[in-house]
């Protein structure tokens, strides 16, 4: 204790002008702030089911016509975590599009979702 004391410096009307940054050099302690040091929190990814994976194309059918629109399938990959949603939409109607009409019907809604399931997303 004395050897705290007496590390520190006063100026004449005893004010602490300066402190040890490490009081014990065995055991330095890092601010959570400092670089290196991470504070972000991790979560588990969970895969999807085939259920919420139509859930969401459902949901993200806009106008409920039945019909999925690139700009649709883009906001349900936004949705499912996607990296790159507009070329995942583009590859998906390309992949599920039988018809070439550019937009995924009733009939190629199970294409979609099974193209969807192999891409392997989690939701985070």
């Amino acid at each position: 204790m004395i050897h705290i004391f007496s590390s520190m410096t006063s100026n004449q009307n005893s004010k602490v002008t300066s402190v040890p940054k490490s009081i014990d050099k065995a055991c330095q302690r890092t601010a959570p702030w400092a670089p290196g040091v991470s504070t972000e929190i991790k979560r588990a990814a969970v895969p999807i089911t085939e259920d919420q994976v139509r859930g969401i194309f459902y949901r993200y059918d806009a106008d409920k016509d039945g019909l999925l629109s690139k700009q649709e399938l883009k906001d349900a990959f936004v949705s499912l975590g996607s990296r790159m949603p507009g070329l995942r939409a583009l590859l998906a109607l390309q992949h599920a599009d039988t018809n070439g009409d550019g937009y995924i019907t009733e009939a190629e809604f199970e294409k979609l979702v099974k193209y969807t399931m192999k891409r392997g997303h989690k939701f985070k």
